[in-house]
């Protein structure tokens, strides 16, 4: 298995490749919630199995289940018995069940990436965040800051203690400042999806401490941007990661 991850334009560009490739397809699009009830139900169909035995062989690998479950936008498929096979993971959800055989459907994917998508987005590192909201390309909201977090400190006995309680209280003020942030610029909008970046291990301490975040927890992606520092030039980075397509060659 070829692992890609995409932009939009490239996956467009791959699109019509396999679009002008002779031969048919079975062409599958499974959403997040139901593919694999889907997949036991297209077995049933004589016409469907000789394909689908395979694609649920593959789907149900360890390496594809791990990213499947990571992006949680289901599956578009694009499979020939000799050929091009080949499966995409779009950066939002599928909405749709939709099996057919012969030429290649490449509709559902691109009407999955045409819509126009309201993104929040929350980078934080400890000490510095950057917090904005796209509509469509534009980044529509945004908010840059910092917080002191003393550093470690080594010298051992009460004196590390007590820096280890101020740290502490200090990101804790620092989660407060950001989760009020977000509470802030968020609000307002009706935001489709939530992508989290930065330090990881954030997340779940500013989740307890942003009552938006809180309330529309379903809306954060489980996909962690890949960033090494929170601040602005990063924020305006991320719509391009958000963006991109994993696509599983076979």
């Amino acid at each position: 298995m070829e692992k890609k991850a995409i932009s939009k334009r490239k996956l467009y560009n791959f699109l019509d490749k396999l679009s002008i490739s002779p031969g048919d397809y079975m062409t599958l699009y499974m959403n997040p919630l139901s593919f694999q009830h889907y997949l036991n139900e297209l077995s049933l169909i004589p016409e469907c199995s000789i394909y689908i035995d395979e694609i649920s062989e593959l789907v149900n690998t360890e390496s594809a289940t791990k990213e499947i479950e990571k992006y949680s936008t289901g599956l578009a498929v694009f499979w020939q018995k000799a050929g091009n096979r080949c499966m995409v993971l779009p950066p939002f959800p599928i909405t749709k069940d939709r099996a057919s055989l012969g030429k290649i459907d490449t509709s559902v994917l691109y009407e999955a990436l045409e819509r126009k998508y309201t993104i929040g987005v929350v980078l934080v590192a400890w000490g510095s965040y950057a917090i904005g909201i796209f509509c469509g390309d534009n980044l529509v909201e945004s908010k840059v800051g910092t917080g002191y977090i003393h550093k470690e400190h080594k010298k051992g006995g009460s004196s590390q203690k007590r820096f280890a309680r101020r740290t502490e209280e200090q990101k804790k003020d620092f989660l407060r400042k950001v989760g009020n942030r977000i509470d802030e610029r968020f609000k307002d909008y009706g935001l489709d999806y939530i992508f989290f970046g930065g330090n990881r291990l954030i997340s779940k301490p500013l989740l307890r401490e942003c009552v938006y975040l809180k309330a529309e927890a379903y809306k954060i992606s489980g996909r962690i941007l890949d960033v090494r520092h929170a601040d602005r030039e990063a924020l305006d980075n991320s719509l391009g990661a958000i963006m991109k397509s994993l696509i599983l060659i076979y």
